[in-house]
């Protein structure tokens, strides 16, 4: 029609004189870039905001961790007693009683087993002998490279504060000895060595020196397929004293949790 033919003609005219693209019913309208900047604008914002959340909520987490894994604060009391209660309350009724035969069957297996997660640090079980016993029962809280272990057995109770590269361990609740760089020490002023592990992360077995004597051999649980389709914590070498079967079992104990 004429005055359709008319307006598409003033429409170019408008178009040369002020530089805008007409538009024409039926056509795709043209793009808004304004739209696209505000949208980019509120994306790039709500980005930010949750890194900066985030950030607040690690640092928060962070200080926390720190003030509840202090030994001289009140808070670490309570994080060891809350953990206490939890392992105790997974081991009740459930521990066969513990043996002079049950560290060379201490197995890598376990049961109950409960994992940290994203919004949950703590994690828990209870680890089997080869024949599937349950022996070791066992509660855990992390904070980024700190966490505290309680585990036990029938008869004893262990506390295993780790800080970076090292740590230290409690029996019964009385400070028993530091572990760090395959040095075993004794609680204390003197820091005698209780023992010494050959570690390497690449070995299947890192043999444990008693004095002079190899003793035993702690298995690496991160190679534990290579050990058979049942394979146990320890390998014993020889016969131990009280003192040297309670550092075995706790250096058993703090890997095959780690693992």
């Amino acid at each position: 029609m004429w005055w359709t033919s008319q307006y598409r003609h003033n429409a170019f005219n408008f178009h040369r004189c002020y530089g805008r693209k007409p538009y024409f019913r039926g056509q795709n309208k043209p793009f808004k870039p304004r739209r696209m900047r505000g949208l980019l604008n509120l994306l790039s914002f709500l980005f930010t905001t949750g890194l900066f959340i985030a950030g607040a909520f690690y640092f928060i987490a962070k200080i926390i961790g720190q003030i509840a894994f202090d030994p001289n604060s009140s808070a670490w009391k309570k994080t060891v007693q809350k953990l206490q209660d939890k392992m105790r309350s997974l081991a009740a009724g459930a521990l066969v009683p513990w043996d002079g035969e049950m560290l060379s069957l201490l197995s890598f297996n376990r049961t109950k087993v409960k994992k940290p997660g994203f919004w949950n640090s703590s994690s828990e079980g209870i680890f089997t002998t080869i024949y599937q016993e349950p022996v070791v029962a066992y509660a855990g809280l992390t904070s980024g490279k700190t966490a505290v272990f309680a585990a036990r057995t029938s008869t004893k109770e262990f506390i295993f504060r780790q800080k970076e590269k090292e740590t230290e361990i409690w029996i019964n609740n009385t400070p028993f000895a530091v572990y760090a760089s395959g040095a075993l020490l004794a609680a204390g002023r003197g820091s005698r060595l209780l023992a010494s592990l050959e570690y390497d992360a690449a070995e299947a077995q890192w043999p444990l020196m008693i004095g002079d004597k190899a003793a035993a051999a702690i298995n690496n649980p991160a190679r534990a397929e290579s050990l058979g389709p049942n394979p146990r914590s320890v390998t014993l070498l020889r016969k131990l004293s009280q003192e040297e079967e309670d550092a075995v079992l706790a250096l058993a104990i703090m890997f095959a949790i780690r693992g």
